[in-house]
């Protein structure tokens, strides 16, 4: 495999995707973060609590891999726990949430919008994202990552408890979407304010949780709020991934005004292509546990070629990433093989002789 050269920086290249304009390759931006703080030597526990921490594998990644954009998230369970939600950390893997806030939905009176400076670990996210954005934001573009309203609801909650006062008690959670969506929105203007891109990432929204129709009325308007104040604070567009199946909720999606879509290795890059590819930029989908993780750095250029032989035509565009997060213990040579392809079998003008 021949491995060209960049010919654009990150961000030339990503400037020059978003205007339609030619570029040297196709896009690649894995989705990595704390689950790769080994790279720096150090833990997960010490990513989620110190925001120096958290730059420097953000900083140590780009420095390693060069891929398309930086991200520094708040977390799937940050805004539950700056909340009232109590989260767990351990030693060295992911954080789990160990008691919702809220036990009754007819309590979600007691619940307040978040102080984005001073409420569980936010504060530390947005030191961590300035940090990083210093740092890189000449050769890179930086944003931040925030969890989906539903997705912080069933934090809140439970994720049982939601599902079953979908039906029991809508008002009330029509009441919890709200005030967590005004914390979103305390979120995406000091986001704004740094200057950084925002997207959403919401995996309880999926259609592995959640009907059509419940994602239309509980998920879907509140969504929207969200990506109306990002659009009107940045003045520009913005991604979503949904974990697990989201196909039957594509043009819903679509129809709120995402500019990205980020899809599952569960779902198809042609089939999301030929539903919605005329509206939105395609992000995705080598699988991060089976190939990324479990895999070869073979098997890794293998499925990445599959990959851009899927979507690298999409009429809006084409990023190369994986279908979710890569997790824990992945080798690094895997994580380089989806750059090393992208850099291969990516190049402009796409040669499909080169996929087979």
């Amino acid at each position: 495999m021949e491995i060209k050269q960049d010919l654009m920086t990150p961000k030339e290249r990503m400037q020059a995707f978003a205007q339609g304009k030619p570029t040297d390759r196709i896009p690649c931006n894995p989705i990595m973060g704390e689950t790769l703080s080994s790279l720096i030597g150090r833990t997960t526990y010490e990513v989620y609590h110190d925001p120096e921490v958290y730059a420097d594998l953000e900083i140590a990644l780009f420095r390693k891999f060069r891929h398309d954009a930086v991200g520094v998230g708040i977390g799937l369970r940050e805004v539950a726990e700056a909340m009232g939600t109590k989260v767990i950390y351990p030693p060295n893997n992911i954080s789990y949430v160990a008691e919702p806030a809220l036990k009754d939905i007819r309590d979600v009176a007691k619940l307040s919008p978040v102080n984005p400076y001073q409420d569980g670990k936010i504060p530390i996210r947005l030191i961590a994202l300035k940090m990083t954005r210093d740092a890189l934001f000449k050769e890179v573009n930086v944003s931040c990552g925030i969890p989906g309203p539903f997705t912080t609801a069933s934090g809140l909650l439970g994720t049982e408890n939601l599902l079953k006062a979908l039906i029991k008690y809508p008002e009330k959670v029509h009441e919890l979407m709200e005030i967590i969506v005004e914390s979103n929105f305390r979120i995406i203007d000091i986001a704004a304010e740094m200057g950084v891109g925002i997207g959403i990432a919401d995996p309880i929204s999926s259609s592995t949780i959640i009907s059509k129709k419940f994602f239309q009325i509980f998920s879907m308007p509140y969504v929207e709020k969200c990506i109306d104040r990002i659009k009107q604070k940045t003045g520009g567009g913005m991604s979503i991934h949904v974990c697990g199946k989201s196909k039957k909720i594509w043009g819903d999606l679509v129809e709120i005004g995402i500019t990205s879509l980020s899809i599952d290795d569960i779902e198809d890059l042609e089939d999301a292509k030929n539903a919605v590819g005329d509206k939105v930029c395609l992000v995705g989908n080598v699988p991060p546990v089976d190939i990324v993780r479990n895999g070869t750095y073979e098997d890794v250029v293998r499925e990445s070629k599959f990959c851009i032989k899927k979507a690298h035509d999409n009429p809006k565009g084409f990023i190369l990433s994986t279908g979710c997060q890569i997790p824990m213990n992945a080798p690094i040579e895997n994580i380089q093989a989806l750059l090393d392809t992208a850099r291969s079998y990516g190049v402009y003008p796409v040669k499909p002789e080169l996929w087979e």
